[in-house]
């Protein structure tokens, strides 16, 4: 199998795809199953698929998407049994985004029920309240399993920096504090499993070393590229390729949009 996973609880799984490290979660109650976001390649897709039918003897009953983005989507298309929760602006986001493949741009599928505003579900032994926080998207929702110590952060922090091509950093910012302020131990972004709730406050520290540091570039193209990763995250943290990746991106964006000109 080309997944892993990380057992939570006997009933609970963090199933990490090959593409992207991107996660989906199962909640199991009995045969049926709650699922948490859904992977980002079709090969992963498949791959979950049968480990659900197949190792679990189980079927998806329900999918929540904490948000548009096509890196989580992936697996929607192969429980079509399954009803898709998602936020009201779920389908904007999808649209609006700008860097996906061929096959990334055919994941969409519309969910059947829309959220607006907070809500709370039960699956088996768990209470799971889902909340709108917009910042890296306009559609974002966190779960929040008080249970489990778990809050499912989505993309607000990407490992311990933050995406800024889709939102405001202040807005950003503000979404990560609400994140925080749930006070989990354990935190779920979009990739990479199960990570530690410093990582939020990292994000938060990224951002505001980030306009420092642009902003003693003065604007300067050339300069605000050059900005390494490392003068962004706290001094104890080591940047990975993947941050990385996505912090170019960001020189990039704050070069196009004049972020804090």
């Amino acid at each position: 199998m080309r997944l892993k996973t990380q057992s939570l609880a006997p009933d609970v799984l963090v199933v990490i795809g090959e593409t992207y490290a991107s996660n989906a979660t199962l909640f199991l109650d009995g045969r049926d199953v709650l699922m948490v976001d859904a992977l980002g390649s079709r090969a992963d897709a498949l791959a979950l698929r049968r480990f659900i039918h197949e190792e679990l003897n189980a079927r998806v009953r329900l999918a929540v998407c904490t948000h548009g983005f096509s890196d989580h989507l992936a697996a929607l298309q192969e429980f079509p049994e399954a009803l898709v929760l998602a936020h009201e602006r779920f389908e904007e986001t999808f649209q609006a985004e700008r860097f996906r493949t061929e096959e990334e741009s055919r994941f969409f599928r519309p969910p059947e029920m829309r959220a607006a505003g907070p809500l709370h579900l039960r699956w088996g032994r768990h209470a799971l309240e889902v909340f709108p926080n917009a910042g890296h998207t306009a559609s974002t929702l966190n779960i929040d399993v008080p249970g489990l110590d778990l809050l499912f952060s989505a993309d607000t922090a990407v490992g311990h920096m933050a995406y800024i091509a889709y939102g405001a950093p202040e807005a950003i910012d503000a979404a990560l504090g609400r994140s925080e302020a749930r006070g989990r131990s354990r935190v779920i972004q979009g990739h990479g499993g199960v990570v530690s709730p410093r990582t939020l406050g990292s994000a938060r520290h990224y951002l505001r070393a980030l306009e420092e540091a642009v902003r003693g570039a003065r604007g300067v193209p050339e300069r605000v590229r050059a900005i390494p990763l490392s003068a962004c995250l706290p001094a104890e943290v080591r940047g990975s390729e993947f941050e990385g990746f996505f912090h170019s991106r960001n020189l990039d964006e704050v070069v196009a949009r004049r972020l804090w000109a």
